[in-house]
């Protein structure tokens, strides 16, 4: 009689790709990044990804048109909506309607929204998630695998750039 395995057993190394236990592992240290980064922002109000919104308005210096918030964050447009509501219902932006163009919707930052980004920068800077020398040496590296992967995405869909929202469930 066999014995019953784990349901969730992991498979034995050597047989594993390595590049199976790359992908693994990047997608456990994202995990592990948000969730600190959250953390570290929870106190002020904001999600990582609503400070990615108000950090991007900040760098503008005007209003955006959401749709270039949605294209720059690679975030399905609901999921922008989402957020940009979240901000707003804390003060921290503004919605409006674009007067040259009707159908487009302006976001701003507030007052507030300004000083609860500077706010979050300086705590996400203190953030210690590793060694700053090696932090350098896994930026420059997944910048490369970044790149590629957006290549190999992009040849594999006859030229079009696959972004999350296009994956299957896409990414909120």
């Amino acid at each position: 009689m066999a014995t019953a395995q784990p349901p969730h057993s992991a498979p034995a190394a050597e047989s594993v790709p390595p590049y199976t236990s790359l992908i693994a592992a990047v997608l456990q240290t994202q995990k592990l990044i948000t969730h600190q980064l959250n953390s570290t922002l929870r106190p002020l109000g904001l999600s990582f990804a609503r400070y990615e919104v108000l950090a991007m308005m900040i760098a503008a210096n005007a209003p955006l048109p959401m749709v270039r918030i949605v294209r720059a964050l690679d975030r399905h447009p609901t999921t922008i909506g989402t957020l940009i509501e979240g901000l707003e219902g804390s003060g921290l932006a503004l919605r409006t309607i674009n007067r040259s163009d009707r159908r487009s919707t302006l976001v701003t930052i507030t007052d507030k929204g300004r000083e609860v980004a500077t706010s979050a920068t300086r705590a996400l800077d203190a953030v210690a998630l590793a060694d700053p020398r090696v932090m350098r040496r896994l930026h420059e590296d997944l910048q490369q695998l970044l790149s590629a992967t957006r290549r190999a995405s992009t040849a594999a869909r006859g030229g079009h750039h696959t972004t999350a929202a296009d994956l299957p469930g896409g990414r909120p």
